[in-house]
């Protein structure tokens, strides 16, 4: 009795801000029966420690995570950094991906919560994060994981791994009565693809967690949950994800050139696209009635997509003429970037990149946009060590995935109407 009394005493609590990871073994009670049928119970437990190890194995490596305790078909981790457990998921869901019998689901959330101590060891958490993390688990189908808002927007601007692509699902429960949870999924294109849906019930228009509706509804039409994203250097790091995680193909109509004609530029916004192969075709639909961009295009962006061939060794095919060109990047999947010439003087759309399913992939991607809405003068060296003022985007409208479908449909309406003037 006094050695349990004293048991007690050494376990204290604190409130800290951590990230939340739960991971789940598919139907692990199905599994054990049907192991059990095959052979006896133990064989289950031997892949449950498989698991236990594999995982507190990817987790803890460099001191990044500390299990916390196991749930019995799962184990719960604390992490310090949103992009590391989202690393962490990724290299375990890949890691099991050819298992024959393990899949596991995994959620992930952050905020403050109680952790529980013995000592110097943590052996239990506490709080709602705790509970969002489990519901997050909940809603992913196995093989998959799911994040919070919070997680996706600290680990969206940290990972850089051209492999990751995320989807937004959107606001999904558990169960009715229960606040919603807005979650987003990370995935290797390489590995898998992402789930079309989450598996509770999916809340088209009310605030994710719980948030309280506002008081007047908004106008008919208005943009809500697009995202006005600026000054530049903001602008450049989207523009970087934009094409590093994205997929299908890539329109570029009527966008300042200036942003991508000088090295800096150049390696923030088109370079990313060149060496994603989930971007199967790069169109450009350039204003011919514009003085300077046949110039630009010629003479300072195409050099700087041949030198970024030379420094790879990836050989290009060119075709141009004074209408447009086409070049093949004989890797693979034989990816073009085009362009044309046209005369855009009575286009009244304003200049946008688009990404949008590419009709000749069988690769499952989603629709998204930038939409420019100014530029800025800035002043940049150029290849040839001389200093020159350009334009480039200072603000845009970012469309993400999932959102405004109408609007996406409309640019891509638009720029389909080239079609067919781009080389074959």
């Amino acid at each position: 009795m006094e050695a349990e009394v004293a048991s007690r005493r050494a376990v204290r609590e604190d409130a800290s801000v951590r990230v939340v990871f739960f991971d789940d073994i598919r139907g692990s009670t199905v599994l054990k029966e049907r192991i059990a049928g095959r052979s006896d119970e133990e064989a289950f437990h031997v892949l449950r420690r498989e698991h236990d190890e594999l995982v507190t194995k990817v987790v803890t490596r460099d001191g990044a995570g500390q299990v916390i305790k196991s749930t019995g078909d799962g184990l719960i981790v604390l992490f310090e950094r949103p992009s590391v457990a989202v690393e962490r998921a990724l290299e375990i869901q890949e890691l099991l991906h050819e298992h024959p019998y393990i899949r596991v689901r995994i959620g992930i959330d952050m905020g403050e919560i109680k952790v529980a101590w013995e000592g110097e060891r943590a052996v239990d958490c506490f709080g709602r994060h705790v509970d969002w993390a489990a519901r997050a688990t909940a809603l992913a189908w196995d093989g998959h994981i799911c994040v919070t808002r919070p997680v996706y927007t600290d680990a969206f601007s940290w990972i850089t791994k051209q492999k990751i692509a995320w989807k937004t699902h959107g606001a999904y429960r558990v169960k009715r009565g229960e606040p919603p949870l807005e979650l987003f999924e990370p995935y290797n294109a390489n590995v898998t693809r992402p789930s079309r849906r989450l598996r509770g019930d999916k809340v088209e228009t009310e605030a994710a967690r719980g948030a309280p509706a506002p008081a007047t509804p908004p106008a008919t039409g208005a943009l809500t949950q697009a995202t006005v994203i600026r000054p530049w250097e903001l602008v450049a790091r989207d523009g970087r994800a934009f094409a590093t995680t994205g997929g299908g193909a890539m329109y570029w109509f009527r966008v300042p050139l200036g942003g991508i004609s000088y090295p800096e530029g150049f390696r923030s916004f088109l370079q990313p696209a060149l060496e994603n192969d989930r971007i199967t075709k790069i169109r450009f639909v350039l204003d011919a009635t514009v003085g300077p961009i046949r110039g630009v295009w010629n003479d300072l962006v195409l050099p700087l997509v041949s030198s970024w061939g030379s420094s790879r060794d990836q050989e290009l095919d060119w075709r141009a003429d004074t209408h447009g060109g086409r070049i093949v990047i004989n890797d693979a999947r034989g990816r073009t970037l085009s362009w044309i010439f046209v005369d855009l003087s009575r286009e009244f759309t304003p200049c946008f990149k688009l990404l949008v399913p590419d009709l000749d992939s069988e690769e499952h991607t989603e629709s998204e946009a930038q939409i420019f809405l100014s530029t800025a003068g800035r002043t940049v060296r150029l290849g040839d060590g001389t200093d020159h003022v350009i334009r480039v985007p200072d603000a845009v409208l970012r469309i993400r995935p999932g959102q405004h479908e109408a609007l996406l449909h409309a640019l891509n309406a638009v720029a389909n109407q080239w079609d067919s003037q781009f080389p074959s």
